[in-house]
């Protein structure tokens, strides 16, 4: 059987381009009689639809939600489009790869259906390079860049037309859908996982990094974060430190108290240090002084809210506002009191240090020599922490593997004891010197930040 002579592959390929570019009608192809300008303008099309789909779904994985929120709240349509496409985003990412696969089919299949009419098998290999080739670079490559820089924006712009697209390939994403849940069945269901706190306080990190907040809101989110983990022995008035009167001493006591101290309510205990009965509100206790100096303390006293020292400071916050007070006594185990803790201490760990017009604003902390700090552990007094000290000396915590215990508790554990004067300890790279204590806690300590060490680079014996 007699055949068209064929044409040595160099002699073929020219003709083959001349033909589609100057839109001539491809006469000699036994399978098309479409002219060569159009099989030009729907591989066009097809590849311009690869690369809408690749860069939607590049935008819509990539895109702020909530930006988008906060532009659909301001009236803007499209993006209210968008988040109704990211809320059905199964369905949406199903029609987006139904979509991408056909148009990449099809290129390819016209392609690979016209190299092979002018040059027989061997134009199919030339059209799967060719066709690879261009639909990786025009329908992957270039359109999920450009959406990639502007997810938001280009997510916007191609809504509407992805919306209809979805809703015409509703049989086939339901189809596929069917499919998707009957092959679950014979998988391993695993429960979808939730952030972990170290990855919120990375993306704080990350947003704080990119600028869209400042340092002193991300240390508030962080401090949101890590409220619910804080224990009551961690930000409480030790025992120490607490001013407390015996319900014998009567008014003029709690008087000299109120007036020369500017507390603004006093524990009460009965006998015993440990036998508190009550707390004493300056304002009432001038509200009944004024109309009687010699009345009875217990008339004015409010009730008395325990909390162990391991308790969260969620839960404590709960039980204060249940109970409609603001102070609670912090026992141990034994039911021995170890401190109080306040509203204040536990909002202050929310917002950072809180000051009224009778406190005195002496700072904690200062530098006083290049690398070292003088720390007051007893400023105001209140008993300053190990993470506003660490959050001053810019260093992580964690590093360390400390908990937010006051300072001066810090160091007699690390020591083992109430320390003298000048006596010190390391820490990794800090050098701690006790500079001043009284008889119940250390009172101020320099700290010293050296140089870490680089790790000694070992060499093979010879």
């Amino acid at each position: 059987m007699e055949g068209k002579p064929r044409l040595p592959f160099q002699s073929v390929l020219p003709p083959l381009f001349s033909n589609l570019l100057n839109l001539k009608e491809v006469s000699h192809l036994e399978t098309f009689h479409i002219p060569g300008g159009i099989l030009v303008v729907v591989l066009i099309f097809f590849i311009s639809f690869s690369a809408f789909f690749s860069a939607s779904e590049t935008a819509l994985t990539g895109c702020n939600k909530l930006r988008l929120k906060n532009l659909a709240r301001t009236g803007h349509r499209r993006a209210g489009t968008v988040l109704h496409l990211l809320g059905h985003f199964d369905k949406t990412l199903t029609a987006i790869l139904i979509g991408n696969n056909v148009v990449n089919i099809a290129t390819a299949s016209l392609a690979a259906a016209v190299c092979t009419a002018y040059m027989g098998a061997s134009g199919l290999a030339l059209a799967t390079v060719i066709t690879t080739i261009i639909i990786l670079i025009f329908g992957e490559i270039i359109p999920k860049d450009v959406a990639k820089d502007q997810p938001e924006k280009y997510a916007m712009a191609c809504s509407r037309l992805l919306s209809f697209l979805v809703v015409i390939l509703t049989p086939l994403t339901i189809l596929f859908g069917l499919i998707k849940g009957l092959m679950g069945h014979f998988g391993s269901k695993k429960l979808p996982r939730s952030a972990t706190e170290e990855e919120l306080m990375l993306m704080v990190d990350e947003v704080e990094n990119g600028g869209d907040i400042k340092k002193e809101d991300s240390l508030r989110i962080k401090s949101a974060i890590e409220f619910s983990d804080i224990r009551v022995r961690e930000i409480m008035t030790p025992r120490v430190d607490i001013r407390a009167i015996d319900i014998s001493e009567g008014n003029k006591a709690a008087l000299a108290i109120f007036s020369t101290q500017g507390f603004s309510r006093l524990p009460v205990f009965k006998d015993d240090y440990c036998e508190i009965i009550g707390v004493l509100h300056a304002r009432d206790f001038y509200a009944a002084y004024l109309k009687d100096p010699n009345f009875d303390l217990r008339t004015v006293l409010k009730k008395v809210v325990f909390v162990h020292t391991s308790t969260k400071i969620g839960l404590v916050m709960q039980s204060l506002q249940k109970a409609k007070v603001e102070m609670a006594i912090v026992v141990d185990s034994y039911g021995t009191i170890d401190g109080l803790v306040t509203t204040e201490d536990i909002v202050e760990e929310l917002v950072g240090e809180i000051w009224d017009e009778h406190d005195l604003m002496v700072s904690s902390f200062r530098k006083i020599a290049q690398n070292t700090y003088l720390v007051n552990c007893d400023s105001n007094g209140q008993n300053a922490n190990l993470f506003d000290l660490f959050k001053y000396l810019d260093l992580d915590n964690t590093e360390y593997g400390l908990e937010n215990n006051s300072i001066s508790g810090w160091v007699i554990d690390s020591l083992g004891r109430i320390p003298e004067k000048g006596a010190s300890f390391d820490c990794k790279n800090l050098h701690i010197t006790v500079t001043k204590t009284d008889a119940h806690r250390v009172k101020e300590i320099i700290v010293e930040i050296k140089p870490r060490l680089a790790p000694q680079e070992t060499h093979p014996a010879l």
